[in-house]
């Protein structure tokens, strides 16, 4: 995600430094001292957040100072220290510089005669309340891209996590399922070894046995790879309904959901896998549904099946739903399994939504 560049202020005294060759403020020299003041403590304000305060207030004393000596409406260049204002570290301190601004060029203004009671002269007031908000919406969007930010480095520390994860998971798999099989294999072999010069019959069954594990070896292996490879949430629904019907079971999808960023349903793909072999292995159900839609800013993927319940299944001890509880930690998801009145089992996964887009994950 590419974040705004930040805005160079000091264009915005290009204008008014233009328009001082026009002699605003005729032969008045002491006009074109405090515009320089104002013009050099704006420059200064905004390099230095350290003495932003007392800089403020000096341009603040300047514009008074022209309102004063020529016109209420050069309260428009109350729009540098106003923007200044907006870099504050607090809406507290804009607010105590707002009340003062209010208060300070009110006065000036009634002093020069423009906001008597009775003139109708009070046109000037449009441009103090402009002024009055410029700090607020400034504030508004610094934490704005601060927190759009700070949201896309958590999205990266998931993504760094789930990587993590996945790396984690295949490496226990490889333990698992390849680790056990080569030690079998290797014991197989030295035993073929031993028994083809006292026992050759037995070293030939014995040698057909291990051409049978190394084929189920390099299904397994097969089955490891494609398991590894980036998971699509669509793809995974259809593949879970064409499983479960293979089954023969009857199966009802409904995808009510739009949008789903590429790390979450990377996240509802395997937790979708982990459900449906799950209702394979344990449930003995005939009925399947399988529900993902949106909520009020979350994602819900629902699989409710009609089999024998969580007392029979005892699917709180394994059933993959530990990795299913790691996965979904990381992006703050909750996991809920509830037996459902008819019989069966009703597992629901809940993540909050994310505005900010991710990139895709991949190995």
């Amino acid at each position: 995600m590419k974040t705004p560049s930040k805005f160079n202020w000091m264009t915005l005294l290009v204008i008014p430094a233009i328009s001082m060759v026009f002699l605003p403020f005729g032969e008045e020299w002491y006009g074109y001292v405090l515009f320089l003041i104002l013009a050099a403590a704006f420059w200064r304000g905004m390099k230095l957040a350290s003495y932003r305060g007392l800089l403020i207030i000096l341009q603040h004393g300047c514009v008074c100072l022209l309102m004063v000596f020529f016109s209420p409406w050069n309260c428009w260049y109350g729009i540098y220290p106003a923007i200044m204002a907006g870099h504050l570290s607090s809406f507290f301190r804009i607010t105590a510089v707002n009340v003062l601004l209010m208060i300070v060029y009110t006065l000036t203004a009634s002093f020069y005669g423009a906001a008597d009671i009775g003139e109708e002269n009070w046109a000037w007031i449009t441009v103090l309340i402009f002024l009055l908000g410029v700090p607020y919406f400034l504030r508004s969007q610094q934490l704005y891209y601060e927190m759009k930010g700070e949201l896309q480095g958590a999205n990266e520390e998931i993504i760094r996590l789930v990587k993590l994860e996945e790396r984690g998971r295949i490496s226990r798999d490889l333990h698992d399922t390849l680790g056990h099989t080569l030690s079998l294999l290797t014991l197989k072999g030295e035993l073929i070894e031993r028994l083809i010069p006292v026992k050759p019959d037995k070293a030939v069954d014995e040698a057909r046995e291990l051409q049978e594990i190394i084929r189920n070896t390099l299904v397994q292996t097969r089955k490891l790879v494609s398991d590894m490879q980036t998971v699509c949430l669509s793809d995974e629904v259809i593949q879970a309904s064409t499983m479960l019907e293979s089954a023969g079971l009857d199966v009802q999808v409904e995808e009510r959901a739009d949008d789903i960023p590429p790390v979450i349903g990377k996240i509802l793909g395997l937790c979708l896998r982990e459900c449906v072999t799950n209702v394979l292995k344990h449930s003995q159900a005939d009925r399947c549904r399988i529900i993902l839609h949106n909520s009020t800013g979350s994602y819900i993927l629902e699989v409710e099946d009609n089999g024998r319940g969580l007392e029979e299944m005892n699917v709180q001890k394994g059933s993959g739903l530990f990795g299913m509880k790691e996965r979904l930690a990381m992006i703050e998801g909750r996991l809920d399994i509830e037996s459902v009145s008819e019989g069966g089992v009703k597992v629901t996964i809940n993540i909050p939504m994310v505005d900010v887009p991710v990139k895709e994950v991949t190995g």
